[in-house]
């Protein structure tokens, strides 16, 4: 271990030299690398965590540099956990990065999280913010959670020591449309505040000896900052005697892939003729003109939201499609209830459309 390079942080009387040793023996799983594994994760490296494990299944897009801070013009294109470790390995090429192009499931998640002490949840879906939660239990790792929307963000520590979990404050995810950054909006630097504080609750999780001797961390309490009047405030969370998931024995735990939009993804070799369908291409203008399928409409996702659009008459299948899927499936919830066919959203989005072409 280079000792120079981390002088300043190991003189903190709380880490020293044995939580910098701590630090170098550590495991730590991102999970995405958005906006905030993109901001936690060069400090996570900088501090010496001895392994880094960054997982996504995205590429970088245009739209991502306004606040992936890790990705530059040349990414675009690129799977974001390759690009992340590439880069992170030039930040630091004393510890070991892994990028993992793959999704959190039931499947793996038992692996991943016996393999890691922290997890940091930098996902942007509550499925895989409820399952990251709900493991953590299981399997005895500490989550730090965060998510960032609009003005707003939110922070805390997820520790199955201490509780609570996520399902103590909320039980089960929300249902109907929640909207995300890619739909909403977000102020990058508050993603990056978010995340940054994740790095420090990480560090703090990993510096102590044990679990008995950890500094004071978020765990209990949800952080929450409006980025609109820079109001902060910390909202206890308490644990619930008959949470549905901490109050039972982590063997009685049953995890689960959860969706409760209730939209049924198509891939495009199921579609058949596309002519036996209408196709909505819901990503903004400027993204219509450089590419879509021929044959489609557009209607943003932006006039979706707002309810400033019409639909043609027709009684075929309507797919939606974004560039990847993530809008597509939003857009699919809000058209299904002014829709009196059936809906359904282009798995993978415009990304797995075969044969695709750039607009000329």
């Amino acid at each position: 271990m280079n000792w120079e390079r981390y002088d300043r942080q190991s003189l903190l009387p709380e880490i020293g030299a044995n939580g910098q040793r701590r630090l170098a023996r550590a495991r730590v799983l991102c999970i995405g690398a958005g906006g905030l594994g993109c901001a936690a994760l060069p400090y996570l490296a900088a501090a010496g965590v001895g392994h880094l494990t960054i997982m996504d299944t995205d590429r970088v897009e245009l739209s991502n540099l306004q606040r992936q801070v890790l990705f530059r013009e040349d990414d675009i294109g690129r799977p974001k956990a390759e690009s992340a470790a590439e880069r992170l390995r030039a930040q630091n090429s004393d510890i070991d990065i892994v990028g993992v192009c793959e999704r959190l499931n039931t499947g793996n998640v038992q692996s991943w999280f016996e393999d890691h002490d922290v997890i940091l949840d930098g996902s942007d879906n509550f499925a895989t913010k409820y399952l990251a939660s709900d493991a953590g239990v299981k399997f005895g790792v500490p989550v730090v959670y965060a998510s960032a929307v609009g003005f707003e963000a939110q922070v805390t520590v997820l520790d199955p020591d201490q509780g609570p979990c996520l399902r103590c404050l909320f039980p089960d995810p929300p249902t109907g449309w929640v909207p995300n950054c890619a739909e909403a909006g977000v102020l990058g630097p508050l993603v990056g505040m978010a995340g940054c504080l994740q790095a420090c609750e990480a560090i703090k999780l990993l510096v102590s000896e044990d679990r008995d001797s950890r500094l004071e961390s978020l765990a209990g309490w949800l952080w929450l900052i409006d980025g609109r009047d820079m109001q902060t405030r910390r909202m206890q969370m308490r644990k619930k005697e008959n949470c549905p998931c901490c109050s039972r024995r982590p063997e009685e735990i049953i995890l689960a892939d959860q969706d409760s939009s209730g939209i049924q993804d198509i891939a495009a070799s199921e579609l058949g003729n596309a002519e036996d369908v209408v196709l909505i291409d819901v990503r903004e203008p400027d993204e219509w003109a450089r590419e879509h399928i021929p044959g489609a409409i557009n209607i943003p996702l932006s006039r979706i939201i707002s309810g400033d659009f019409s639909l043609p008459d027709q009684r075929a299948p309507f797919v939606v499609y974004c560039a990847r899927g993530t809008r597509g499936r939003t857009a699919a919830q809000l058209l299904e209830s002014a829709l009196q066919g059936e809906v359904k959203n282009l798995k993978g989005g415009l990304a797995t459309w075969p044969g695709r072409r750039e607009a000329r």
